[in-house]
């Protein structure tokens, strides 16, 4: 067990310590970084979590929380039982980790899990970079109070993808004002590039462990106070529900809603990575071969892609998701296209009218919006229907 301190990148000026667990020095695990990407590739997270829960409780962690803010980083999937087994003390801050991993392997249940958490007052924390390349695509989703990027990022900073992740932050913590926070700050260049893709703080070997009582005597600059401004819950709901609170819907036919629906997709897949793309499509019948198709190429081109209506098989495969609605929930009726990333968003909501006649000429009341909180609270209102 080690306090690692989170250093405020302009002057060095301590915030706050994280309890950080690793291996070794001089082994593959040295890092608290590669010790946790370790531990979640061998499924074994929750492990590590107990352990640093464990740790947590030690007398020294405990009087160091008294003094300076103290963070204990857990996945969210593991937090209710490792808390339930090993509380932490009140002073000490919770994080609850997500990865863009955790999310593509279980969308549904990471969205729980985080609304959970989140209720309970803790803060969330995105981790972004390093072999994690679609987690810009949660950002506008997730609202992290919180986002770690990794350490490669900060040794490769003329790569495309520095100068994304750059952009994406400062979209995020424009609307947000959520604080970042950078790992692998080893050295001056290191600190610079930190500051440059738009962290305010930062841990690593130039702010290197120190024994509690050295931290305790130090001038302290407290991180902002967690959770930051996020998406209110709208509560059970529909995609055209949520649109039309404000505004009024027109009238079209399905041909004319399919080609839009069309140019959604085409926008997500161009801007590529940093998107998530939501679809529901009343039946299983009308997700033709076509459509299945394109949604595919489309998940290739993004973070995520969920598909979802009637009599939909189940299906987790990369970055694409099917489940089945229940027929007898509203949404079958209504057919919805929501793109959501950093600095795009758009969502179709069409409620079918039930008329007669040929299949693309059917009627929809629909919507179009670029609000993000309503895109926001329409993604969220489908994958909420899931567990």
């Amino acid at each position: 067990m080690t306090f690692a301190p989170v250093r405020r990148l302009s002057d060095g000026a301590l915030a706050a310590v994280e309890l950080q667990l690793h291996g070794t020095a001089g082994s593959a695990l040295e890092s608290a970084h590669e010790a946790r990407r370790a531990m979640r590739l061998l499924e074994q997270k929750d492990r590590l979590d107990t352990a640093k829960a464990q740790s947590a409780a030690d007398p020294s962690a405990t009087a160091l929380a008294r003094a300076v803010p103290l963070i204990v980083a857990l996945d969210a999937f593991a937090l209710d039982d490792v808390l339930a087994a090993h509380p932490v003390d009140a002073g000490q801050r919770v994080v609850v980790s997500v990865s863009s991993r955790l999310f593509i392997d279980s969308p549904h249940e990471t969205m729980a899990a985080i609304s959970s958490a989140r209720d309970k007052g803790f803060t969330i924390c995105l981790e972004v970079g390093g072999d994690d390349e679609h987690a810009l695509a949660f950002l506008a989703l997730i609202e992290p109070d919180l986002v770690l990027t990794a350490p490669d990022l900060l040794r490769t900073p003329l790569a495309a993808e520095a100068a994304s992740t750059a952009h994406a932050l400062a979209a995020h913590t424009e609307r947000s004002h959520a604080v970042v926070i950078a790992e692998g700050v080893d050295d001056e260049a290191t600190r610079a590039v930190a500051e440059t893709i738009g962290a305010d703080y930062g841990i690593g070997a130039l702010y290197p462990p120190q024994p509690a009582e050295q931290l305790v005597a130090e001038q302290l600059v407290a991180l902002p106070p967690h959770p930051v401004w996020a998406s209110p819950d709208s509560g059970p709901t529909t995609p055209y529900a949520l649109a039309t609170r404000d505004n009024s819907a027109r009238r079209g036919t399905k041909r004319v809603l399919v080609e839009m629906s069309k140019a959604l997709e085409a926008q997500a897949g161009a801007i590529g990575a940093s998107m998530i793309a939501v679809g529901t499509f009343q039946h299983r019948r009308h997700f033709t071969e076509r459509t299945s198709a394109r949604w595919q190429a489309l998940s290739e081109a993004i973070g995520f892609a969920g598909i979802y209506g009637a009599e939909i098989t189940p299906i987790r495969e990369g970055n694409i998701h099917r489940a089945p609605l229940n027929p007898g929930d509203p949404l079958v009726d209504e057919w919805t296209v929501a793109i959501l990333g950093p600095h795009f968003s758009a969502l179709i909501a069409a409620k079918d009218l039930h008329d007669n006649g040929p299949d693309l000429e059917h009627t929809f009341d629909f919507i179009q919006t670029f609000d993000r909180l309503t895109v926001v609270q329409a993604v969220r209102s489908v994958l909420s229907r899931f567990e």
